[in-house]
């Protein structure tokens, strides 16, 4: 019975690690028109315009504007063909005589043929997204932490992000182990360092979030100040249990939501390295 348990437990590992993600890492090539090589976001641009002229291919083809259709069917191949243009490693995954026999089967006004090309292009695009999407969006889009530095309130020094964070995180872990021993004079210290520090950090936020209603406002508005007020008053009284609910209040509301908005998408960027 023993030795079956263990089989199913075997079993069920092996079930588990099978479904692991991987994620393709993007051509080099690629990297020259997404930051920090460039801040146009030229290859985004034209997804944007290629995805454009398919809607507008699809509705004048239903339409039976032929006219209009064919305008669009021209950007289509246009636009479709700077792919390889731009990445030379995906030219090759093009269906360029879909793209041709596309044009000109609106120009007949055709619409099966016209119609099965565009479902012949569309394939590419579902397989290129399938396999490069999610890694482009976090490789180029997630921001990156290393080139922001905080002001310690707390030393006065300039640190890099990870290492205010873990000082940070620190204050709030002695804050309550000096509590759990008797230490109050100690937690006090380690207490109002916390604070001090969570309130420096939203400097940080303002150095993407530039606009008057952003994050920085949501994540270290008026409730988020408040607990941070009675938290403080809280250390200085070594009110045990005020300091647990407000410390819990915040580590739900500002630093868990602030974490799954950035933390998750850029430790997985840190997989792909430079």
């Amino acid at each position: 019975m023993r030795a079956l348990a263990g089989i199913l437990s075997l079993l069920l590992l092996t079930s588990a690690f099978a479904k692991n993600i991987k994620l393709k890492d993007p051509p080099d090539e690629l990297s020259k028109y997404y930051p920090p090589k460039s801040e146009k976001y030229e290859f985004l641009s034209l997804m944007h315009q290629l995805s454009t002229s398919m809607t507008g291919l699809v509705v004048n083809i239903k339409g039976e504007d032929w006219q209009n259709a064919q305008l669009w069917a021209e950007k289509l191949q246009e636009n479709y063909l700077k792919i390889g243009q731009m990445v030379k490693k995906w030219d090759r995954n093009l269906k360029k005589t879909n793209a041709q026999k596309l044009v000109e089967a609106v120009k007949n006004k055709d619409k099966t043929a016209a119609m099965e090309n565009l479902k012949a292009i569309g394939r590419t695009c579902v397989q290129c997204h399938g396999a490069y999407q999610a890694s482009v969006k976090v490789k180029y889009h997630t921001p990156d932490f290393e080139k922001i530095n905080v002001e310690d309130p707390v030393s006065g020094e300039k640190l890099d992000y990870g290492k205010y964070m873990k000082n940070m995180t620190n204050d709030m872990k002695l804050l309550k182990i000096y509590l759990t021993e008797g230490k109050n004079k100690e937690a006090k210290k380690a207490g109002l360092s916390f604070t001090k520090r969570l309130k420096g950090l939203s400097q940080s936020c303002s150095e993407c979030h530039t606009q008057e209603e952003g994050s920085e406002k949501i994540y270290f508005g008026e409730r988020t100040q408040k607990h941070i007020s009675a938290l403080q008053e809280a250390i200085k009284k070594s009110d045990k249990k005020a300091i647990s609910q407000h410390i819990k209040w915040i580590s739900q509301n500002n630093c868990a939501k602030c974490h799954n908005v950035h933390q998750t998408l850029y430790l997985i960027k840190e997989k792909f390295g430079d």
